[in-house]
């Protein structure tokens, strides 16, 4: 029940004129032993009172919404409150706030699924997330922390994320180091400026640098060039770098040439890695003209190509390979050929066809008895990205797309299959897998060849990796005892139900028939359903 307050001057009169007594005073709770200087003027004022005195403004208290002695009380019980919870009066730099993201946020129904794969179907994370970059919509702020979190435990979704976060992710991630890899990304909203150039963190610096990288590629060089030697860190040296992959040219090879010379080793390599992808740079006829030094060629042979064993003491060799020298004198045969085996991946593939006269298929051929050289030459092939290179090797014979596929995905051959296809049409890479579906007996070789598929499934591969899995579930009951044939279907079959369900198009779903084929794989199936349903809803809402 709620009692009538007394008059303000009442209650100022009483705390004026009531003695103090020792019960009343132990009867009270005292604040501190040590009373701050804001409680000493607040006692003043209750002993002369407030009629006789304005309740006083505080510096470390905040000002009452009321008046006269409610006022002076609200403020001794905050004071009390706050010296017995061990506050200590200090200040603080107010916070500058993030800048504004102009960008839409996803819808309401966008933010609940993103709620949902949070918490139940992390897999489908990376999905959501390139869905929403390319609508150009943002995450909504209450996610980004999680965001941020999942990014800092998972590195192959910081590009994503970073995207979907934005600014004001990065600049929550100034109040923690964990997630301050974001502040790196760049992000198609950047501008250069020369304050961030001249004065920011590493992190703005880069990207600045990349921003103007993406407008005026020679003036983004200059800056490298001329900031270059000042760069006293390798992790900077080595992000500034990086940004000469967006418009990569061939005026870039005079910034890429000195950092072959780099203490650090992680700036040698990526400067070899982009300097791969200039084939007419005098760094690639340098490499050129070392292969042809070495290469050793007699047709009438068992091994008809083979490269010689390079010399380790030649520096310049050394240097165009990103290497130092070894420590050893007298290197083994096997370390010998651990610097073949780098001449013949970095080495422009055009020196094989010139100098063996032959075609891609042909230098595969040749070098069928020379295992680690194919090995080499196929990893050279992935590196290059090269259509014809790629199609050689998929179609060879022996260690083409037939026996990737029969080694598995834990073979380095199999792991040879996403980059390969990479270097195709996206229709081309789809008519290969289907002819791998039309032809696979194992699910889980097949699942993981799919999965190597980075271009969207046409409705034919949707329908052939459907059939199989479907026409694979029908018969008797499965044998699901350790070591069992039927033990290992099903593990393979559990393979590919899971690449269908992330990979195929979810507007395939018409293709999945609604009740399974055997009863005991109902449950499965309704999943497998289920989640291609929300697929489809999310790429609705995400559209």
């Amino acid at each position: 029940m709620n009692h009538p307050q007394p008059p303000e001057s009442a209650l100022s009169e009483n705390i004026s004129s009531e003695p103090e007594t020792a019960e009343s005073t132990s009867a009270e709770p005292q604040p501190s032993s040590l009373p701050s200087s804001s409680w000493d003027r607040l006692v003043s004022t209750a002993l002369v009172g407030t009629s006789r005195r304005p309740v006083p403004a505080l510096p470390d208290l905040p000002r009452s919404t009321r008046e006269g002695a409610a006022a002076l009380l609200d403020l001794v019980a905050l004071d009390t409150v706050r010296t017995r919870a061990g506050y200590t009066a200090h200040t603080a730099e107010p916070v500058t706030p993030d800048a504004p993201d102009h960008r839409p946020e996803v819808s309401a129904a966008a933010t609940h699924r993103l709620d949902v794969i949070l918490a139940d179907r992390p897999e489908l994370l990376p999905e959501w997330l390139y869905l929403a970059f390319r609508c150009d919509r943002r995450a909504s702020h209450t996610h980004l922390p999680d965001l941020l979190e999942r990014a800092a435990r998972d590195s192959g979704l910081r590009t994503l994320v970073a995207t979907a976060v934005g600014g004001r992710g990065i600049w929550l991630a100034s109040f923690n180091g964990a997630w301050s890899f974001v502040a790196r990304e760049p992000l198609a909203t950047d501008v250069y400026t020369d304050a961030a150039w001249h004065g920011g963190t590493p992190a703005e610096r880069r990207r600045s640098l990349f921003a103007l990288r993406a407008v005026d590629p020679a003036a983004a060089r200059d800056l490298l060039a001329a900031a270059w030697p000042q760069e006293t860190r390798g992790e900077e040296r080595r992000g500034l770098l990086e940004a000469l992959v967006v418009n990569l040219g061939p005026e870039d090879e005079a910034v890429l040439a000195p950092a072959l010379d780099d203490r650090n080793a992680t700036v040698r390599g990526r400067a070899l890695t982009l300097l791969t992808h200039l084939p007419d740079s005098a760094h690639a006829h340098r490499l050129r003209d070392h292969l042809r030094h070495h290469l050793r060629i007699d047709r009438a042979s068992p091994r008809p190509v083979d490269v010689a064993d390079l010399d380790t003491g030649r520096a310049d060799l050394l240097r165009d390979l990103a290497l130092t020298a070894p420590r050893k004198t007298n290197p083994t045969h096997d370390e010998r050929w651990v610097l073949s085996r780098t001449l013949v991946t970095q080495a422009p593939l055009d020196v094989w066809t010139e100098l063996l006269d032959t075609d891609p298929a042909g230098v595969l051929a040749l070098a069928a008895d020379h295992p680690e050289l194919r090995s080499a030459l196929i990893e050279a092939a992935c590196l290059r990205e090269d259509a014809d290179w790629s199609r050689a090797v998929l179609d060879d014979p022996e260690t083409g797309l037939p026996r990737m596929v029969a080694v598995g995905a834990h073979d380095p051959l199999g792991q040879r299959i996403a980059p390969l296809l990479a270097a195709l049409p996206e229709a081309e890479q789809c008519a290969r897998a289907l002819a791998v579906a039309e032809r696979a007996h194992r699910h889980d070789f097949l699942g993981e060849t799919l999965r190597a598929v980075c271009a969207p499934w046409t409705r034919e591969l949707s329908e052939a990796a459907v059939r199989l899995l479907v026409e694979g579930g029908s018969g008797a009951p499965a044998d699901s005892r350790p070591g069992s044939r039927h033990s290992a279907r099903d593990r393979g079959r559990r393979v590919l139900r899971g690449v269908i369900a992330e990979r195929m198009p979810p507007q395939h779903l018409d293709l999945l028939p609604e009740r399974p084929p055997h009863e005991e794989e109902a449950h499965p199936h309704a999943l497998l359903r289920d989640t291609l349903r929300f697929r489809l809803d999310m790429h609705r809402e995400l559209s």
